[in-house]
């Protein structure tokens, strides 16, 4: 085959196997990973050193030469991604002005070794995810090698296939462009060293509003463990008390405008409605971000800390049992808007299921999911992103 058709076949090849591939993921997503096809386009120098020691008089006066890849890939998991490559290796010259030229279309594997951006039990993603910030990566596959002499010289190729490996890095942003320093073996005779451009299609939508809680077809939670009834505590023993000066009685209750235990000298939410708990400030207890609550990377598992921290919600439940309550969950922007909804749908579900586990009913908990579509703080920023992910619980009235 003549190696300027080889380009043309292998891009319209690839495309339509990736673009099959593409269509057949695009549906499912794993926890904040987005799989997206990319495309990209380099340049760099090639060392091709064929063998001419079978043949007297023909020797190698030229084996460095520019070359150029294309490239159509598709990232399938957080650490590997599948790629189809052209590349346009150049001439190899010889003695007397002869030469071969060299192109290789390949398909190989790469594996990401490792990512500067790092990963935190309180990130919703890390750099692998979204394929952003440094990244070092291995390749291994096989190709299939074209060549052609330049002139009337006769040559033989041993093998049509052969395996490839290589290594690079890359430095990509969170829109999708990127660049690549990589270093490629085809065989002994062919290496290539050289940079590209990516760019990675898919990743951020446009915001939509906020789905209402009856669109997010909450599944029926399993109803919570009977709790053991406790035998009623004995009757008290009647006390003789002294008799009160009920005009003190009246200056106590004055000094508690909403009736919520808090005097007013003390109590910064003065109109607390009837029956909400109430913090030390004298105002709603469930009116806010419920600090501390955070889940495992990418998934609705709550950590240690927040089963405690929700143990003390569920006293104060207890101790208010005509209170109900919303759980809201939040996500930063990072990643898919779709994949953001739902998991932020499973973390409310998670807290609402602890809470019931514990024995307060399902009938006083709503679950709301509102993905990254209220924020608070700046996306663009690592603490930004950090206030972004958080569970609310309001009181409902």
């Amino acid at each position: 085959m003549n190696k300027k058709l080889i380009a043309p076949v292998l891009i319209a090849s690839a495309t339509a196997l990736s673009g099959n591939a593409y269509a057949q993921f695009s549906g499912s997503w794993d926890s904040s990973f987005s799989k997206r096809l990319y495309v990209g386009i380099g340049a760099g120098e090639s060392k091709l050193v064929p063998d001419t020691s079978a043949v007297a008089g023909i020797d190698v006066v030229e084996n460095n030469d520019t070359a150029s890849t294309l490239t159509l890939g598709f990232d399938f998991s957080r650490r590997l991604t599948a790629e189809f490559q052209y590349a346009d290796l150049g001439d190899s010259i010889f003695s007397g002005n002869d030469g071969i030229s060299y192109a290789e279309a390949s398909l190989s594997g790469l594996y990401y070794l490792w990512n500067g951006l790092g990963s935190s039990d309180y990130l919703d993603y890390d750099g692998l995810d979204q394929r952003t910030g440094l990244s070092l990566y291995g390749r291994l596959g096989v190709g299939k090698m074209e060549n052609e002499a330049l002139d009337s010289v006769q040559f033989e190729r041993e093998n049509d296939a052969q395996l490839m490996a290589g290594l690079g890095i890359e430095y990509a942003l969170k829109f999708g462009l990127g660049i690549r320093a990589e270093y490629i073996n085809f065989d002994t005779d062919a290496k290539y060293r050289g940079l590209s451009v990516l760019y990675r299609f898919g990743g951020r939508k446009a915001p939509q509003a906020p789905r209402a809680e009856s669109e997010l077809d909450l599944p029926t939670l399993p109803a919570p463990a009977p709790i053991e009834t406790l035998p009623p505590p004995p009757p008290p023993v009647p006390e003789l008390l002294p008799e009160v000066d009920n005009s003190l009685i009246e200056d106590v209750v004055s000094d508690d405008g909403d009736g919520d235990g808090i005097n007013n000298a003390q109590d910064n939410c003065a109109e607390t409605p009837p029956g909400t708990p109430v913090n030390a400030n004298g105002c709603a207890m469930f009116n806010g971000t419920l600090e501390g609550v955070n889940f495992l990377t990418g998934s609705d598992t709550l950590t240690d800390t927040s089963r405690t921290i929700l143990n003390d919600v569920v006293q104060t439940l207890i101790a208010f049992p005509e209170v109900r309550v919303s759980v809201d969950s939040h996500t930063d922007s990072q990643g898919l808007e779709a994949a953001n909804l739902d998991l932020s749908r499973k973390r409310a579900l998670s807290v609402v299921r602890y809470l019931t586990a514990q024995g307060i009913p399902l009938e006083r908990l709503e679950a709301r999911a509102y993905g990254e579509s209220r924020p608070i703080a700046d996306n663009d920023t690592r603490a930004g992103r950090l206030l972004n992910r958080r569970v609310e619980f309001r009181t409902i009235q």
